[in-house]
């Protein structure tokens, strides 16, 4: 594991993985996944999605690691939030210290500079690696080229509507893997994209490759190849599909009213294409499709996940948009959305409300867990994915 040498006074979540992996060595114990059992028996709709691993870590290092872990600090590793500032201030050190977030996302009023960003992440990670449980973050931009995108000190990228129409997939993943090594410069690990809707619909526009579901799969898929050989965190984004959508989920829920055959046929494709390529996560996004789930977004919905999980055989981190949004809050504070979330399924949650919101959003999961509402199997089941990915792309190094 490329993790395992950024320990801290020997102790902590790296130093477990590193005693649980010597043993293993010793024992010559080999092939050891820890992916043996589980519930995929039950295919209820009301249940969470079989609970596997992902990409090609060993599942026993992770599972040590979590085992390491308490109910909070496992909590807190399900939540990606938002910081106030250009530099570390008391709320988000206090998110570190005291919940063990997962990630932070950075917005434009974040980032002034490479040098800036990078001594604030660097202070951010350190502050995460010399408190226990010692776990790095996810430090996660939305850097998609075209309009979306505010990291200054990244050359700017042709949208992907542009890319899409030369039609050449090397385009896709030359111009990925540009912008995954020049966030990485900053310590930048992790790209919520590419974008793999299909269509041009509310809030995707020219985020799109295109409207044909097989062109889209191709770009999706080299994209997510050129981010994974600048070493970046991806996630293939918002399934089912926000392409056909007529508003944008920011400011309202949108309803998209295709048939199954067509889900399958036309809004699915990119996304199995880029599980197939092994993207690390899927972000759901705050759709309604009746034919999936008439009553949820799919963010927060166990139909959908099941799906994801189920018929598309993803195994890694399943992240929401953002929770902030009222396509998933309807207007209130993301707490009860955030419980929604995750017991439908989802590992990893977005939310860059104001600071006390976040606080409140994180403390209701816990009370959930505590109350039995939410199983605790089920968030350490998350968490191992999380865990995985984090160690499968060297974070914190």
């Amino acid at each position: 594991m490329h993790l395992l040498g950024r320990m801290v006074d020997g102790r902590g979540f790296f130093s477990i993985i590193a005693l649980s992996v010597l043993f293993v060595s010793l024992v010559a114990c080999g092939g050891a996944s820890g992916e043996g059992g589980g519930e995929s028996g039950d295919s209820s709709p009301e249940t969470p999605p079989p609970e596997e691993g992902t990409g090609e870590v060993s599942s026993a290092s992770a599972s040590s690691g979590v085992e390491g872990m308490n109910l909070r600090e496992m909590v807190g590793q399900m939540f990606i939030v938002s910081a106030q500032g250009t530099e570390r201030e008391y709320y988000i050190e206090r998110m570190i210290e005291e919940r063990n977030i997962g990630g932070v996302l950075l917005f434009g009023y974040n980032m002034e500079s490479e040098g800036q960003v990078a001594s604030f992440v660097d202070s951010m990670q350190t502050l995460s690696m010399e408190t226990e449980p010692s776990v790095p973050m996810f430090i996660a931009v939305d850097q998609e080229g075209g309009e979306v995108g505010s990291a200054p000190w990244v050359a700017p990228q042709p949208a992907a509507a542009e890319v899409g129409a030369r039609g050449n997939p090397e385009e896709a993943r030359a111009i990925a893997e540009q912008i995954g090594t020049e966030l990485l410069r900053a310590g930048v690990n992790t790209d919520f994209a590419p974008v793999v809707d299909t269509g041009f619909g509310g809030a995707i526009g020219s985020r799109s490759y295109g409207e044909d579901p097989n062109l889209v799969s191709q770009m999706g898929v080299a994209s997510i190849e050129g981010f994974e050989s600048a070493g970046i965190a991806t996630s293939a984004k918002h399934f089912p599909n926000h392409g056909p959508a007529t508003s944008d989920s920011h400011v309202s829920l949108p309803t998209i009213e295709h048939d199954m055959a067509t889900i399958n046929s036309y809004d699915l494709p990119p996304f199995a294409a880029a599980v197939d390529a092994g993207v690390p996560m899927v972000m759901v996004g705050h759709l309604v499709y009746p034919a999936i789930d008439p009553d949820k977004p799919a963010s927060l919905s166990p139909k959908a996940i099941n799906m994801l999980r189920k018929d598309l055989g993803f195994k890694g981190v399943i992240v929401t948009d953002d929770l902030s949004m009222k396509g998933a809050n309807g207007g209130e504070p993301p707490a009860g959305a955030a419980v929604e979330a995750v017991k439908a399924g989802a590992d990893l949650l977005i939310i860059s409300s104001p600071p006390e919101e976040q606080a409140a959003a994180y403390e209701a999961v816990v009370k959930a867990v505590e109350s039995g509402e939410i199983p605790e199997k089920h968030i350490r089941r998350s968490v191992e994915r999380i865990i995985k990915v984090k160690e499968q792309y060297s974070l914190g190094k």
